[in-house]
Formats: structure tokens, sequence, C-alpha cells
């Protein structure tokens, strides 16, 4: 995963769990399910104990931040814990290892993007986001598709690689290993040259779109000083200067970070005042970021009961406001809101939400009008979510803005993980996507998934960019999400058609044959 972006370790990264599971098939030992879960919640608990590790590097802002990790870890766990619990089902009816886990990884990873606590951070696709090459298939499947091949290769792989006598299939007829190795060939070569091809065509397409010139402002303000009611002033005025200075590329359109007014936009009088003054002076729309409220907080008679609180954005024009507000959708659980929590926190709960966040969820998707091009904005950790940039697009979105804050995880990799989603939304909807991060990751990224310009962290930045409208439908953006559903649909029918024509299993001793080939 970024920043080492070390795809080799990927491939083989899964080997130690494929061959876990695979042991009661060679060994013909029989193993109940439970351990088979077992086993893989650990592994789980390894890989994302690794991964999210900077969640608990947060506890100078926030006393939750080591049981937030650790909830967090454990949460996650369970993609290993049901993929070995599929697989061992599916081992059980005689189907190849080799063949259910990347069918059941895929399905699993897609799951747990449901609900409150669903968290796509760190798919198998996500170690392929620094490689234009091989992530242009996402534009037919999204990034599940690319995990599906991914696990693929690597199970193939494993299964040329692993040690040991080769079993024999009932009838004897001895595994063989060209056959595995022309497997392996096909998936290796497949990704790469359907890369290959559309990154010649669109490159060669590209110089006939249409452009709009945006910026970008990286106003680097440190995150222990951002909600000090003394520094707002300082903020404000650091972000007009970095957008007059902006102003020399004469940009169409400027972007702010997430809560880059640090106070009520619509109700604090500087803000209110400032921002248009701003807008006017420049000629030229400012998008921000900043809290919102469907009441004044704090107004004579209200209660916590009488507004609702936002982590939202606005287009400021040279005449004012402009008519639309967009809402977070996906809120961080426990960050910006208890889970599974409707409504106003009482008791225990109004406790915790008094260390965490009581923000409410927005519910329409909002789009906004430049120069005939319009653009939907996607807020934090909501451009790791497949289906929020593609509703946007859906909706009529021609390019993409993230705003975001990651001040919060220091010097860590979340903000290289973090920034490195956007290449998958990016090819995913064949839409440009602008990045405005109060310390970094700023930059942008073109529809073939490749970062133009970027920042480094903790600098003060502006990144103007020229965003190519190709005006283009994916498969994705049409279909959705179809791969992990595919996979999953897949995993039932071959578990079912194995198990019916009798395997050899034996459902006493839960021994039984692999499925050839994988």
């Amino acid at each position: 995963y970024p920043p080492l972006d070390l795809l080799p370790l990927a491939l083989v990264a899964p080997w130690p769990f494929l061959t876990f599971l695979d042991r009661p098939a060679r060994t013909g030992a029989a193993r109940p399910l439970t351990r088979d879960f077992a086993g893989g919640y650990l592994f789980g608990l390894a890989h994302y104990g690794a991964l999210l590790y900077w969640i608990a590097g947060l506890t100078g802002f926030s006393e939750m931040a080591v049981p937030a990790y650790v909830a967090s870890v454990m949460v996650m766990a369970l993609n290993g814990g049901l993929t070995a619990l599929a697989v061992g089902c599916a081992r059980r009816r005689g189907l190849s290892v080799a063949l259910a886990f990347p069918l059941a990884w895929t399905a699993v990873e897609w799951l747990r993007s449901f609900g409150d606590l669903g968290f796509t951070w760190g798919l198998a696709a996500d170690t392929l986001a620094s490689y234009p090459l091989l992530i242009q298939t996402a534009e037919l499947g999204g990034a599940y598709l690319l995990s599906l091949w991914l696990l693929a290769l690597s199970a193939a792989l494993w299964r040329l690689w692993r040690p040991g006598p080769l079993r024999r299939p009932a009838g004897g007829a001895p595994r063989d290993r060209f056959f595995h190795a022309a497997i392996v060939v096909i998936l290796a070569a497949a990704i790469p040259l359907y890369g290959a091809v559309r990154l010649d065509r669109l490159e060669r397409e590209m110089v006939s779109w249409p452009t709009l010139r945006a910026a970008a402002i990286q106003p680097n303000v440190p995150q222990d000083r951002k909600w000090d009611e003394a520094f707002v002033d300082e903020t404000l005025s650091r972000l007009a200067d970095l957008t007059r200075q902006a102003m020399r590329w004469n940009p169409e359109l400027v972007v702010w970070p997430e809560s880059a007014v640090p106070v009520y936009l619509r109700y604090d009088l500087r803000a209110r005042v400032l921002v248009p003054a701003l807008a006017a002076e420049i000629g030229t729309p400012i998008f921000t970021g900043t809290n919102d409220a469907d009441t004044l907080a704090g107004e004579p008679g209200t209660s916590a009961a009488d507004y609702r609180v936002y982590n939202a954005a606005f287009l400021v024009q040279p005449e004012g406001i402009a008519s639309g507000r967009y809402a977070k959708h996906r809120l961080v659980p426990v960050a910006e809101r208890v889970p599974f929590l409707p409504g106003t926190a009482t008791g225990f709960f109004e406790r915790l939400s008094s260390w965490t966040g009581q923000f409410a969820p927005g519910e329409e998707w909002t789009m906004w009008e430049i120069e005939g091009a319009e653009f939907g904005v996607t807020i934090c950790y909501e451009s790791v979510f497949p289906n929020v940039s593609r509703a946007l697009v859906r909706e009529g979105a021609d390019f993409l803005v993230n705003i975001t804050n990651d001040a919060w995880f220091g010097p860590t990799a979340a903000p290289y993980q973090h920034a490195s989603h956007l290449t998958l939304r990016a090819v995913e909807n064949r839409a440009p996507y602008l990045r405005a991060a109060n310390t970094g990751i700023s930059g942008w990224v073109d529809p073939l998934g490749r970062w133009r310009a970027r920042t480094d962290l903790y600098e003060f930045a502006i990144v103007v960019a020229d965003l190519p409208i190709p005006g283009v439908t994916t498969p994705y953006t049409r279909w959705g999400n179809w791969a992990p559903l595919a996979a999953l649909i897949a995993w039932a029918v071959l578990c079912l058609s194995v198990g019916r024509r009798g395997s050899g299993h034996d459902r006493r001793s839960g021994q039984g044959r692999s499925l050839s080939p994988p």
C-alpha cells in the first residue's frame, strides 16, 4: 500500500493465508469451520493492524484514538475471518482454495462497504493505485474488478509455487503445471495489455477534450490551531493571500479544503462578509468546506434537538453564496458520528458523542456549474467509497473535487493512502479529480488515473490544473459494482454445483478433493 507501493509484495502477501486455508485439503485432516474463521480473523488482525496503525496516533487530538483503533481493526479483521469461513465452506464442497479465495475475498470487500461501519479503506485494488497501466480496467468493473484480478493472479502464482507433492484428483490424472503456468501468463498479461491499449487511445483523444482551469489552495493550517477562535482571522487571511496569488494563472474556479472556513459560513459575520468579498475582488467563484447547520447553533432558546450540524461545502460566487449545499454523506464512524444512533444522543451515547462528533449525514447530491461544466464534491474519506464518486458522475458531474483535512494524521502513511484512492475513482468514471487538502496532499488526477501535479505534506501550496472534460460514460458508471456481486454468485454456484456432482467430499470427516483447474 502507499507510500511503499511494492507490487511484488502485494502478490505474495496472501500466500501464508492461502497455505493456511489449503492445509486441510492437502493433509486430508478435518478442521472445523470455527477454526477456519479464527485463523482468518487472526490474519485480518495482523493485516489491518499494520495498515491502520495511524489511527492510534491521533491520541493528541482525541482520547478515543486508541479505542477507535482497536475497534476499527477488530471490525476490519472480519474481512479475513469471513473470507476464511467462505473458503472453508467451499473447500468442504470440493472447490479449489485457489479458486474460492479471490471470489470470497472480493465479495467480502464489497459487503463491508455497507452500513454505518462501512469502510472500504485497504481494498486489494488499492495496492495498484500508483500503476496507471494496471488500473485501466476499473472503467469496466471498478476497484473490485481489480481486486478480483490481483487476488486471482496471486492465488494462481501460489498454486504454481506451493511446495509438496501435487495431489491427484479422482481418476488419477496428474495436475498439469504447464496449464497453471498458462493461467498465470494469461492473468498477468491481460490487464497490462488492456491498460496499454486504453492509455494509448485516451492519450490521443485527450488533446481534443475541453478543459477548465481550477486552482486548489493548501493553506497548511496547524491542526492544534485550526479550531482556535483566536486563529480564525489568521486562517481566513492566509486563505485570502494564497487565493490572490493563484489569480496569476487566471483560474475559473478556486477550491479551498474541507472546513477551510473554521466557522459557520452562513452565520458568522466575518466569514459571511470576507469570503463573498474576496470572490468579488478576484472575479472568480470560491468553493470551500465549512460547517453548517439547519439553524444557528447557540441561538437563544435552542437546544441540541433544535438543529442539525453538517460537514458541508458551498460555492461562493462574486455576488454571494450560491444556492445549493452539499453535506457529507459518509461520516467517519465515531470521529464524526456515533454509529447506529439516529437522532440526538442521550445517556451514555450523549457522553460518547461529546468525545466524538455529532454531525448529521447529508441526503442529496449537489451539482454546481462552472463555465458549462458541472462538478460534485467528496468530503474527506468519501473519496474511498467507489459508489459516492459514481453517484456524483451519474448525477451529471463532468469533473470531481475532493476536499479534505488530513492534518490529524501527521507524517504517517495515512495521507498517502487517502490520496491514492483518487486514481481509481478517476479511472472508474473517466473524470478528472481535483484535490485540496489543508496540509497536503493536494493535486489533481487526470481521467487516465495519473497524478499530473501533487504537493508535499506541510507546505503552503497552490495547485493549478487544466482539467480535461471527457464527457463519456463508462461501463462502471452505468452498471456499478457488478464484479463483486458476480464473484459472490460464482462462489455460491460453484459450491453448489461441485457439491451436487459428488466431489469425493466426506461430510463426516470434512475431507475432500479440489476442483481442477483452480
